[in-house]
């Protein structure tokens, strides 16, 4: 099904963007030599992205959306990947030959790739074919499972209550860490400096996809909308095959114990890693992920530990107690035990 059977009368586009100065300054400029622009930010809302992005942002809230569409969001390292390859076989009945030929970033693309970085120049390198512009995705065929960081205002205002959105949130001190190895696997971020430094640009919301809570507090206020599942990385991670038969539901697709069970096999940390379907292996190979890393890290609960100082831990644990203030949203920094 076209994104051209699928038009609606365009919508007024009710944001402006603007430069955030620090961005383009020092240190900001030589931490992040990629950005030769900076950073932009919207109005209202203060969503930070990538200046490729302002130009054509109307082009995501009028995205021809569609009923049988699946939309995974999470703030970026918070169990995307995971996720969608979960929804993808869920809604694909276990189609396990097809997920492990065809590329996932081409199965449930993200949407976030277009703008994000430049497009023209990834298609340079040989990435025409997976590059996930708006015009491919929307001339994939139904029922699509998409995938998107963008806060939920700057997607199509209908989207919640014409598909079904599951929401995946984790915790903000493990999503930092590894917000910052990804910073450092992905070339064209190119950021050279220290967790330290990486923590206050995260804290004071001058990263590519900050704010961190207001993309997560705006879904857990929208938990209880019936197109809404909301899950926690930790309960994924605590307890698979519960949180996958709560998918199944809410997708209203019915599995049996050996299908979960191989999905569960699938999705092991371990057989992810080395799943060339999921683990962008052909960016790897082409040189567009620095050598040494790997896209799917650990995932584990409660890394953070071996990476934040006493200082650092008591400055994230004030700016989460902030930000909390008032709502009934908690987080699990630990796990005893997990998958």
């Amino acid at each position: 099904m076209s994104s051209k059977n699928n038009q609606k009368e365009k919508q007024e586009y009710p944001f402006t963007f603007r430069v955030l100065p620090e961005t383009l300054q020092s240190p900001f400029k030589e931490l992040f030599p990629s950005y030769p622009e900076g950073l932009v930010q919207s109005q209202p809302g203060n969503f930070v992205y990538h200046p490729l992005y302002s130009p054509n942002a109307d082009e995501f809230y009028n995205f021809p959306i569609r009923k049988d569409d699946v939309w995974i969001r999470t703030f970026p390292r918070s169990g995307t990947t995971w996720t969608s390859e979960l929804t993808w076989l869920i809604m694909n009945d276990c189609n396990f030959e097809e997920a492990n030929k065809v590329p996932l970033t081409i199965r449930s693309p993200n949407l976030d790739t277009c703008y994000a970085t430049n497009l023209q120049s990834m298609a340079s390198q040989g990435f025409s074919s997976t590059v996930p512009t708006l015009e491919k995705i929307g001339d994939l065929p139904s029922p699509r499972v998409l995938k998107s960081h963008l806060a939920a205002y700057l997607l199509p205002p209908d989207l919640l209550d014409t598909c079904k959105v599951i929401y995946v949130a984790r915790n903000p001190k493990d999503t930092l860490v590894s917000f910052y190895y990804f910073h450092h696997m992905v070339k064209f971020f190119q950021f050279t400096g220290t967790l330290e430094q990486f923590a206050e640009y995260f804290i004071q919301n001058k990263l590519m996809w900050t704010p961190y809570f207001d993309t997560v507090l705006d879904a857990w206020a929208n938990r209880n909308h019936p197109n809404m599942l909301f899950l926690f990385f930790e309960d994924m991670k605590k307890d698979i095959r519960k949180e996958i038969r709560k998918m199944c539901s809410f997708l209203n697709k019915r599995l049996t114990d050996e299908q979960i069970e191989r999905l569960v096999e699938h999705v092991k940390v371990d057989n992810f890693a080395k799943n060339k379907s999921v683990n962008l292996t052909m960016e790897i190979e082409s040189g567009l992920i620095n050598e040494g890393h790997s896209f799917v890290r650990k995932g584990k609960t409660g890394d953070w530990k071996n990476h934040f100082s006493t200082e650092l831990n008591r400055r994230i644990d004030e700016w989460i107690e902030t930000n909390l203030a008032g709502s009934d949203l908690k987080f699990v920094t630990e796990l005893a035990d997990q998958d």
